[in-house]
């Protein structure tokens, strides 16, 4: 009787688990770029009663007898696949229409401002504002950053290449006018939001205060990884690197629009992709599952009381 008590709460514990992916999912409906988890049982090892034969002259062979020792949640694996998007019309709000993630970092001046490095996060979720220093910003402070491409003439600078190797000139966007007085000057940034512009390609162009000078411009570069389950999750829409995106392949760097990027569209922003029909047949899979173990182990317990009253 061990055995089956085991493998029922095994059961219990695994459909527990279910549901508490499954009660995220739900609850996160409404959550900017939200990945939806699913649940992937796999059974435990199997105690042999007997072991098959081959058989011989005259006797046939007999198949192995094993019972099972129960189930647990073999992983927990997240749905990528885009939400839908939503036009809202904030300038500052940014949707990726195909595959990469945003870089934003704690640090205005980039990752490598800081020794340790700052960490860098990566997240599909676009809810960017502008804070009192005219950076685009996450809801909750972190910059998202760009690589700030100063020209020195009215020419607008070709995108950066893909790459495998994070862009150590990272920074943040800052969106503020600008001033100058000759093309090729550095640019002094005014207290006054511009009206910047962000393209499909990543491209924000911040104007320049003063008319025929340059303006400023960033690219906003997007991450691409080839195991996007390997990420891990920081909280806030946050995902970090870790050992387990490597084995897929170096994450690639690049411009918007470029190789496996998707195209970045502003004033709009990645709906959750939660499938509210799935999630709701699976609680009810996962309610079921938890019944039927439980009634499992009060069965078990009967069948023990009536020996024991038997003895």
């Amino acid at each position: 009787m061990t055995a089956a008590l085991n493998a029922a709460a095994s059961g219990m514990n695994a459909f527990q688990q279910m549901m508490d992916v499954i009660g995220n999912n739900i609850a996160n409906v409404n959550t900017t770029a939200y990945k939806s988890g699913n649940t992937i049982f796999e059974d435990l090892l199997s105690q042999t009663i007997s072991s098959g034969s081959a058989g011989g002259p005259g006797i046939g062979g007999t198949n192995p007898i094993q019972v099972g020792l129960g189930v647990k949640v073999a992983s927990v694996y997240t749905d990528f696949s885009q939400g839908s998007l939503t036009v809202n019309g904030v300038p500052s709000n940014l949707a990726i229409n195909g595959g990469g993630f945003f870089m934003v970092c704690a640090n205005q001046n980039g990752p490598n401002a800081t020794t340790p490095p700052a960490p860098i996060y990566y997240t599909r979720a676009g809810d960017f504002s502008v804070d009192s220093n005219g950076n685009l910003v996450t809801p909750n402070g972190y910059y998202l950053m760009g690589i700030n491409q100063t020209p020195t003439s009215a020419t607008t600078p070709a995108a950066p290449a893909a790459t495998t190797t994070q862009p150590t000139t990272l920074t943040a966007i800052n969106i503020n006018e600008i001033t100058n007085t000759s093309a090729g000057t550095f640019p002094i940034t005014n207290t006054t939001p511009g009206n910047y512009t962000i393209g499909p390609n990543g491209l924000v162009t911040v104007p320049n205060a003063t008319s025929g000078n340059p303006n400023n411009y960033y690219y906003i570069p997007l991450v691409n990884v080839e195991n996007p389950n390997g990420l891990v999750k920081a909280g806030n829409s946050l995902y970090q690197a870790s050992s387990a995106t490597l084995p897929g392949g170096a994450p690639i760097y690049s411009a918007a629009g470029a190789g496996s990027a998707g195209q970045i569209q502003q004033g709009a922003l990645e709906g959750s992709n939660v499938n509210l029909t799935s999630d709701m047949s699976n609680m009810i899979v996962a309610q079921t599952g938890y019944e039927s173990n439980s009634k499992v182990i009060n069965t078990v317990s009967q069948m023990d009381q009536f020996m024991l009253q038997q003895v």
